[in-house]
């Protein structure tokens, strides 16, 4: 009998390290090397996986390593914690007017928008003060990093390079919109500060509007504080009215013009510049602005795949216990928080807790166990929900609708130059679920969608 159980061991670990047949096939088609994939597939009542192609070898995961931040953070901070942002003021209000700066600190909100921003302003209102003589003091302690926006690919002004920072206002964002008429092609830019100026040189096109960005040339200058924006190329008129955003301003620079522009917006005056500090000792906490809780905050992360929410998390973690938070105490928090939940993964390389890093690795085994033992955690509804659904919302939207994968696969993608990777849990018909990882990391990883698309609908088909 031991024998016999030993034997079908042997087999299932054999078929186990084989790719089947489909998606052999796919990323053959699709040029990629078999030896540049990395498989991990798992029955999660099971023990043994179902595929473990190249699954030890460590990898690029690109964005599916917000998969390890967000359930650390879930974990860690749990799912109901909240950030703040504090006002103080350092003396009283006298009818009204504040005779010294209005200081904000920031302890890192993810979700401190515009609309929170305003909602902050209205209440500060309420309280009595209307005229703010002694400008900003922003105190921007809680964490401490000094990286450059355009080190990752020299593209400084792209949203997805926006760096964290603890008073990260409104994901420092600028939306341009683009809006075509009888007059061509207008671009209005929210918020708009006064102090973006654009050339627009755009011409109508009567082209299908296919990836319209890609027509569309920019030219940036900014000194931090003010931006030139000349824009020229050609915008298909069938695209109707379309949007982009770019960060074109310094961290202070612009929590300062949005929180001045909604202030004065709402009635009262504010006069003085910005200036960074820590809030003093003696300064009276006047008004307290708070996050939507963590379980909120994570699906937006996860769904939409935004670098810089994960990159605030990240450091909320490394914060915690010792401020300011840095990637290097994230980095050792969450480690020390995997080893005390029998996680040792040797191989795993975080640098800032998003994917968007040439640095960061794993092992698609690694990754698939640490979904497994979130698939058994307390918080397995909340960590799971935060994925895109294949074929309805987030990054898997438009991917396998009309198939009978769509709405059964709960799926974080990832996408760098030279890698693709898909990570999370697939039910099949049957009931059963599956937790798969692949990671591609090759030089044609951009055409993995099929392959990848395969692999989920052979396992909802075939097991």
């Amino acid at each position: 009998m031991k024998l016999a159980l030993l034997l079908l061991l042997v087999v299932v670990q054999a078929k186990a390290s084989e790719l089947p047949r489909e998606i052999g096939d796919a990323l053959k088609k699709s040029g990629i090397s078999q030896d540049h994939v990395g498989i991990y597939v798992r029955d999660v009542s099971k023990k043994n996986p179902v595929i473990s192609w190249r699954a030890d070898n460590a990898m690029s995961p690109a964005s599916t390593m917000k998969l390890v931040t967000s359930y650390a953070a879930l974990s860690i901070l749990g799912p109901a914690y909240t950030w703040k942002t504090e006002a103080y003021i350092p003396g009283k209000i006298v009818n009204g007017a504040l005779d010294g700066p209005l200081i904000l600190k920031g302890y890192g909100d993810p979700r401190f928008d515009i609309e929170r921003i305003r909602l902050f302003v209205d209440d500060m209102r309420a309280r009595g003060l209307k005229d703010i003589r002694g400008g900003l003091v922003l105190d921007r302690s809680y964490f401490s990093t000094k990286e450059n926006p355009g080190n990752f690919d020299n593209r400084p002004y792209r949203p997805y390079n926006v760096t964290p920072d603890a008073l990260l206002a409104n994901f420092e964002a600028t939306s341009l919109k683009f809006v075509p008429n009888e007059k061509g092609i207008e671009v209005i830019a929210k918020p708009d500060f006064g102090s973006l100026s654009i050339t627009n040189a755009l011409t109508p096109s009567q082209d299908p509007c296919g990836d319209w960005e890609d027509r569309i040339s920019s030219r940036i200058e900014s000194d931090g504080k003010r931006a030139r924006l000349h824009l020229s190329g050609e915008f298909p008129m069938a695209c109707g009215e379309k949007e982009d955003s770019l960060a074109l301003y310094d961290h202070s620079e612009y929590l300062y013009q949005l929180f001045s522009r909604l202030w004065m917006a709402s009635g009262g005056k504010i006069d003085g510049a910005w200036r960074e500090g820590p809030a003093p000792v003696d300064a009276k906490l006047f008004a307290v602005s708070e996050s939507p809780p963590l379980s909120s905050v994570v699906i937006d992360m996860n769904k939409f795949s935004n670098n810089v929410m994960a990159r605030q998390m990240f450091l909320t973690i490394g914060a915690l216990n010792n401020p300011p938070g840095t990637e290097q105490s994230a980095d050792g928090a969450v480690k020390a928080w995997l080893r005390g939940r029998g996680l040792s993964f040797s191989e795993l390389v975080i640098e800032n807790g998003s994917g968007l890093s040439r640095m960061e690795q794993i092992s698609a085994r690694h990754l698939g166990e640490l979904l497994e033992d979130a698939y058994n955690s307390p918080i397995m509804p909340t960590f799971f929900a935060s994925l895109p659904i294949a074929g309805i919302d987030g990054t898997m939207k438009k991917r396998l609708k009309n198939t009978p994968v769509e709405g059964r696969a709960w799926i974080k993608t990832g996408a760098l130059e030279e890698t693709r990777a898909i990570a999370g849990i697939i039910q099949t018909q049957s009931g059963k679920r599956f937790v798969v990882v692949c990671f591609v990391n090759d030089r044609e990883a951009a055409k993995a969608k099929p392959a990848q698309d395969k692999l989920l609908e052979w396992i909802e088909s075939s097991l």
